[in-house]
């Protein structure tokens, strides 16, 4: 009886060790480091005031129930929307005149991190100083180059370029590690984009109509600038 006793503790620990490794495979699930589908939705469109265009995004957001209205011009103000918690792999425009839908990118496979219109199309006081988008930038992430199993902004970003209504997107810079910013010229058919890129920072020009780097020039601080 006493040697019963004496093996009871240990048969409790066996059968309690057993219930947490059933637990933590139930909270961790397979680790094959395999890439689970990611349920894909549109959300509500959105009218870019001033045109005809509406617009409307392709997230995954299992969080989120229904359709979810998220503006693209309150994601200029957040920066990447990696930060917001949930992921955006495209953006898509309605053409009132043509009554056709269009995509920004052709795969939904990628991640838009950052979209930006330009001008901002920002509500003003006087109806008459109001100028509404013309052209989008946007920031991806295409290819999991940290290899963390994750596309976001850690990654190598590619910066393109498109009109108000999405025809014609162009990827203008690739490779790069961080969008230091951007400014619209006063023609409003050039952008200025400042961007951190192999070690070194950099300012592009772009000809927005064009859809193409005028010049890139290095942004020279100092050696002790990084």
């Amino acid at each position: 009886m006493a040697q019963m006793r004496r093996r009871l503790p240990l048969f409790f620990i066996l059968v309690i060790a057993l219930i947490t490794g059933a637990a933590c495979y139930r909270s961790f699930g397979p680790t094959d480091g395999t890439p689970q589908p990611v349920e894909k939705h549109l959300s509500a469109f959105s009218p870019i005031e001033g045109t005809e265009y509406m617009i409307a995004n392709i997230s995954g957001n299992p969080a989120e129930s229904g359709r979810v209205d998220y503006s693209p011009f309150s994601w200029t103000e957040r920066g990447y929307s990696g930060y917001s918690g949930y992921e955006i792999y495209n953006y898509v425009f309605f053409g009132s005149e043509t009554e056709s839908f269009n995509k920004l990118i052709p795969t939904n496979e990628y991640v838009v991190l950052q979209i930006v219109g330009f001008p901002s199309g920002n509500p003003t006081e006087n109806p008459e100083d109001f100028e509404p988008v013309q052209w989008w930038l946007y920031v991806l992430a295409k290819e999991d180059t940290n290899k963390n199993n994750v596309l976001d902004y850690r990654d190598k970003l590619t910066v393109g370029v498109t009109d108000v209504g999405g025809n014609t997107p162009t990827e203008v810079i690739p490779d790069v590690d961080d969008v230091l910013g951007h400014m619209l010229a006063d023609d409003q058919d050039t952008l200025f984009v400042m961007y951190h890129s192999l070690g070194k920072n950099y300012v592009a020009k772009i000809d927005l109509p064009g859809r193409q780097v005028l010049s890139t020039n290095e942004i020279n601080l100092g050696d002790d600038i990084k």
